[in-house]
């Protein structure tokens, strides 16, 4: 009988946490869907910039665009294809280049982690637009 309460015990905690996983990504790909903006100034003129990044679904794909404006003006567009991560909180890989994008559902914040080959490597904060 208590060999059958361990099991028992042993189970429900798996099934916990195979739940919490799967409710995670379900954020983490609800996150995706979202638009978000990152904006400073900056320290030597007090210019006034923004990026807009934007997520859409691609087939098995996402095409991250980022939108740059300096003083409402608009500058370029950047866009590029990632793959989604499922072995963590939920991320998207870039194909082609270094950087990846990462999910923060709860604080309704994206992470983009970009090192190039030069150059240090940075990380910028989105917000939820």
């Amino acid at each position: 009988m208590k060999r059958l309460r361990q099991l028992i015990r042993c189970f429900r905690a798996a099934l916990h946490i195979l739940l919490r996983f799967g409710a995670q990504h379900q954020a983490s790909l609800a996150a995706l869907k979202k638009r978000y903006l990152r904006e400073w100034k900056e320290p030597q003129n007090g210019v006034s910039c923004m990026v807009k990044l934007d997520i859409q679904q691609q087939g098995s794909l996402y095409l991250v665009t980022q939108q740059y404006y300096r003083n409402d003006q608009y500058q370029v567009t950047e866009s590029w294809l990632a793959t989604y991560g499922w072995h963590s909180n939920g991320h998207l890989i870039a194909i082609g280049r270094s950087c990846y994008l990462i999910c923060d559902p709860i604080r309704q914040l994206l992470y983009l982690e970009n090192w190039p080959d030069e150059g240090d490597r940075t990380v910028d904060t989105y917000h939820l637009n």
